[in-house]
């Protein structure tokens, strides 16, 4: 069990590395594919007309790509208003509970796709695009998505290998420790404006 929870969690911090620098250069193509929509149309008097279906079918891997990336952060939006004011127990329980339908709900959205994909068989106007390339993000990253969940339950019963944890952990000390330090530079900064000797600034700040 050791094994593959240390395997796993080390296919997560390296997949979540990937998706995100795949996600950055989407966005990136969005803009500049959306900027020379805008200078063909208003500039040149020409109109692209495969823009939109190539924009379109990007926002659909865009959206996907970033709700891995959200759902490995653990970062979603919570309302937590009644389960934290629930005992420590029922907390984990509930946390558990939540983990479970997520699991169901991303392995039946997958397995809807999956027989759902043989009868696109249909192509895009422009740039003739099978229609199965807007829903194959939805295969691959609901089935992505449903592993991030298992892992960070094996995480519970298997600790010491949350390595992606470990290492948010780590950059959030790293910030709390560069931001310690500015503000004693900003202090050092106020001190010798106002012309305070360094000594009585240090006695002052403890």
């Amino acid at each position: 069990m050791k094994t593959l929870t240390k395997v796993l969690n080390r296919f997560i911090i390296v997949s979540y590395d990937g998706i995100r620098n795949i996600a950055g250069a989407v966005m990136v193509a969005i803009i500049m594919i959306v900027s020379v929509g805008i200078v063909s149309r208003y500039g040149l008097s020409y109109s692209i007309s495969w823009i939109e279906e190539i924009c379109c079918l990007l926002l659909v891997w865009l959206c996907y790509l970033s709700a891995s990336l959200t759902t490995v952060a653990k970062e979603h939006v919570v309302a937590d208003f009644i389960s934290g004011s629930l005992p420590a127990n029922l907390q984990r329980v509930l946390k558990s509970i939540i983990r479970l339908g997520e699991i169901a709900f991303f392995a039946v959205v997958t397995y809807s796709v999956i027989r759902l994909l043989p009868k696109l068989t249909n192509v895009s106007a422009a740039l003739k695009m099978p229609r199965y390339l807007y829903y194959l993000p939805v295969l691959i990253f609901g089935a992505y998505m449903a592993l991030a969940v298992i892992v960070d339950m094996l995480n519970d019963f298997v600790p010491g290998y949350d390595y992606f944890g470990q290492r948010r952990e780590k950059r959030e000390q790293l910030r709390l420790e560069q931001e310690k330090q500015e503000n004693a530079a900003m202090l050092k900064r106020v001190d010798a404006f106002m012309g305070i000797p360094e000594e009585e600034g240090k006695e002052e700040s403890v």
